[in-house]
């Protein structure tokens, strides 16, 4: 079998360069030393003084002092990337919409998804943001499916994802036409109201903020839709340990960070390991963690047998003692227990330490992330041992 694939791809080489396939074509010299377009500026210096020479690969021409000391890069650049690679784009058809939301679950680049919006938002929408009425727990509201043209790939995922038919490739330059850019951005800027439904659905969780958009993965990428699908689960205090492969290539790209934040400054945490010790890496983080927060649990089980701070507060640390274990049910309140830590702290000495922990009041959520080529070849000794391990 392997002589004859080889004789194969042998006969077609022969093919070629006998043959009159190969053609000349000539160009005009000027392409040689064409420029570059210049995209107009949009007010962000990162993205016009570094991340835009850097995409034109010209990073070697930036002086050191447009650098912040340290190398910090700042998150949720790749939103301004805008490469427009592909040639066709999912275009929605609302009568076919059965608003299940699959689309938006496996789509790589998070580059579709659901959005809802009043009447009174509607009232300054483009004309060709056209809607249905919204079901379920957004009854009342009106929905729509919008997709980033500029910013899709064009793997056409999602169109064989839709169980209804209500998505068709069309081309890029017929979406561009048909206010498909200004429908985005118009989308994009409406109230995030995903706190209305279940987050832990395959519906409700495509109503929250993916914290991961717009990577340089490839188009239809396998793993970018399973670690996007846990950004919008746990992302708001999700710690990250990262194997290096694909997942540092799409995840850690200089100069074009696709991990993001919340509208509270909130967001994944993300560390990259070597190739063969993630799952040691990210076990030691867990443990870390586990340890930290069982002694914040005991000074918090002090300061309320010592009733450190006033009643709102006192009942406040009962519930995160309670809830401390469940992310989503303290973190409902976790905003108003750390603004009250944080008025009381020279009060008693006991809040002074709970606030100067207050990153571990999340139920921080310990994620371990990476490829086959460590999972199952050189990384799958930890892998064992972490599994074996029982801890979460």
């Amino acid at each position: 079998k392997g002589e004859k694939v080889v004789e194969m791809n042998q006969s077609v080489i022969n093919v070629v360069v006998s043959g009159d396939v190969l053609k000349e074509i000539k160009y005009p010299e000027s392409w040689a030393t064409l420029k570059d377009e210049q995209e107009p500026n949009i007010g962000n210096d990162f993205v016009d003084k570094i991340m835009r020479p850097m995409m034109l690969f010209r990073g070697g021409e930036l002086p050191t002092s447009l650098m912040t000391p340290g190398g910090v890069y700042p998150v949720a650049m790749s939103q301004f990337a805008k490469r427009a690679i592909a040639a066709s784009v999912p275009h929605w058809l609302p009568n076919n919409c059965t608003q299940c939301n699959y689309c938006a679950l496996v789509c790589p680049h998070a580059v579709i998804r659901p959005f809802v919006a009043t009447e009174q938002e509607l009232s300054s929408a483009p004309k060709t943001f056209e809607t249905r009425k919204a079901k379920g727990d957004y009854a009342g509201l009106n929905y729509r499916i919008q997709i980033a043209p500029m910013d899709c790939t064009g793997c056409e995922v999602c169109v064989h994802t839709c169980p209804d038919n209500a998505l068709e490739m069309v081309d890029i330059q017929v979406a561009l036409n048909d206010g498909a850019a200004a429908n985005w951005e118009f989308a994009i800027n409406l109230p995030e109201r995903g706190f209305m439904t279940d987050r832990n659905s395959v519906k409700g969780s495509q109503f929250q903020r993916p914290l991961l958009e717009f990577s340089g993965a490839c188009e239809g990428c396998g793993e970018t839709p399973y670690v996007k699908l846990l950004t919008q689960l746990f992302g708001e205090r999700m710690i990250i340990a990262n194997a290096t492969g694909c997942t540092s290539i799409w995840g850690g790209t200089a100069g074009f960070t696709p991990y993001a934040k919340n509208s509270k400054g909130q967001g994944p945490a993300w560390g990259n390991s070597l190739f063969e010790d993630n799952a040691e890496y990210g076990y030691g983080m867990a443990v870390a963690t586990t340890q930290r927060r069982e002694k914040l649990a005991a000074l918090v089980q002090s300061a309320i047998d010592q009733k450190a701070g006033d009643a709102t507060l006192q009942k406040l640390l009962q519930s995160w003692l309670r809830d401390r274990n469940n992310g989503d049910r303290a973190g409902k309140y976790l905003d108003q227990l750390l603004e009250s830590i944080e008025a009381q702290r020279h009060f008693h000495p006991l809040l002074a330490q709970i606030a100067d922990q207050k990153d571990i009041l999340p139920n921080i959520s310990q994620w371990i992330i990476g490829g086959d080529g460590w999972a199952n070849d050189i990384g799958y000794g930890g892998l064992d041992h972490v599994l074996a391990s029982g801890q979460n």
